[in-house]
This record gives C-alpha cells, structure tokens and sequence, in this order.
C-alpha cells in the first residue's frame, strides 16, 4: 500500500508540454477614442484646461482623461501655468 502512495507523477500525465493556452479564446481590450488635444496648449484657455481638472482641483490622470502621455505632458504644463498666473484654483474652492 505504500508503494501506491509514493507513486511517481510523470510529466505527460500533468499536460506539461501541450499547448494550454491555445485553446483559450483571446481577450481583447475595446480601444477607447483618444480625446483630441490641440498640438499648441495655451494656458489661457481656461475653458480647455478645465476639462483636465475635476472638482477636487487636482490634473486629471491620462488613464481617465484618455490622452496620449505627450498630451498629458503639455496640458500639465499648461495647467500648472495657469495656476501661477492665478487663471486656475490650486485647490478646490
């Protein structure tokens, strides 16, 4: 009886080696539209800038805004630019 409990376990009865994962379907991620961003930000469009800053005041991440890393960049920029020259809050009124 012990001899059956201290069976050995080869690789083929495991499914080690076959493809696993071909078998599965692929997932995909659905694209979502990139919002357009002019190639020049100006920090005086208030307007613009504002859709970058949600209630609390704080920039809006590129994951939720869904700009390019490049967009985020110059709308930060802008934005902080804003604030210095007292167009945009630092903080949520």
């Amino acid at each position: 009886m012990a001899d059956k409990e201290m069976e050995m376990v080869d690789d083929r009865d495991l499914g080690v080696g076959e493809d696993i994962i071909g078998d599965r379907p692929r997932r995909y991620q659905r694209r979502r539209p990139r919002q357009v961003v002019p190639a020049y930000v100006d920090w005086k469009d208030v307007e613009f800038l504002r859709q970058f800053i949600p209630e609390r005041g704080k920039i809006m991440p590129r994951r939720i805004s869904g700009i390019t890393a490049k967009d985020q960049r110059r709308v930060a920029k802008a934005i902080k630019r804003a604030r210095s020259m007292a167009m945009l809050p630092f903080v949520a009124d």
